[in-house]
């Protein structure tokens, strides 16, 4: 309904004086606290503001600012997707038809991939002592060499998992933390990082904790992005060399698949896609 307003209309003294007043709280408070955002809808939304508080205080704990923290969980962007709770990421034929790990145009793909980055990757096999094959074998497996790295931003994936109880609640909130430190320290917008709804994220699919502990700089610029080939590939290397990988030794480099992905069937997968794309062979 649209009011017209005439010079005797008394109504338009009090819209004048409510935009008056409502100016002057503006320049007195932030937005935010005359208007606190609400991050998710309906039930979620008091499950977030039960908990919120509680797991702000922990994360201090860890040595993050209480105010940084605030801001973060205060961000219009935090979502809750409860339907990721109840995910097993079990079940993956990695070796079936669906999949097409084996097929003609998989595998064309590696060996395109091997012969353009030959140096690299030699580079890399030299310093870490891994198969250049097995490299480019899981960046196949985990994102088809980067095309699929995961819409969901990993904050709000890790958030969910942590305050909706499951049993990957603790385990969440200890990548949740790792995440928010990183974030802070690198001046990285947390909700910018998008990965797998189970958190993972870049080419590699690193978890948080896997980021700091084992991510390299590839290209020495003094950044490790995983969404970088360079840094993607050294990082890989990295990972399989701290859990024992051994050239010559097909036991520990089957320790060390199974410690980036604890699936026997991933593996295997692994192993026969390296295979497939070594020189001379014939698939």
């Amino acid at each position: 309904m649209v009011l017209a307003f005439s010079k005797k209309n008394p109504q338009r003294k009090k819209i004048k004086n409510f935009w008056i007043f409502f100016v002057i709280l503006v320049f007195l408070f932030p937005l935010s606290d005359l208007f606190p955002i609400l991050p998710v809808d309906g039930a979620l939304a008091s499950l977030y503001s039960e908990k919120q508080g509680e797991l702000v205080q922990r994360l201090t704990s860890r040595g993050l600012s209480e105010n940084y923290l605030i801001r973060i969980f205060s961000d219009s962007r935090v979502e809750l997707y409860p339907e990721i709770v109840e995910r097993t990421g079990k079940g993956l034929n990695y070796l079936g038809r669906r999949f097409g790990l084996l097929t003609r145009k998989s595998v064309r793909q590696g060996k395109v991939l091997l012969q353009d980055n030959r140096i690299l990757l030699r580079k890399i096999e030299d310093a870490y002592g891994v198969d250049r094959e097995i490299l480019v074998s899981i960046l196949r497996i985990e994102t088809n060499f980067g095309r699929v790295k995961g819409q969901r931003p990993v904050f709000n994936s890790l958030l969910t998992m942590t305050l909706i109880e499951n049993r990957r609640s603790a385990w969440a909130e200890e990548e949740l933390g790792h995440l928010l430190m990183f974030c802070l320290e690198e001046k990285k917008d947390p909700f910018l990082l998008n990965g797998s709804w189970a958190g993972a994220f870049g080419l590699p699919q690193f978890i948080p904790s896997s980021y700091v502990r084992y991510g390299r700089d590839g290209d020495a610029d003094g950044v490790v992005d995983l969404n970088n080939l360079s840094d993607a590939l050294a990082s890989i290397a990295n990972y399989l060399k701290a859990f024992g990988w051994s050239h010559k030794d097909v036991e520990k480099k089957k320790k060390a698949l199974f410690a980036y992905n604890h699936c026997d069937q991933y593996v295997k997968a692994v192993l026969a896609y390296a295979q497939a794309i070594r020189p001379g062979s014939r698939h």
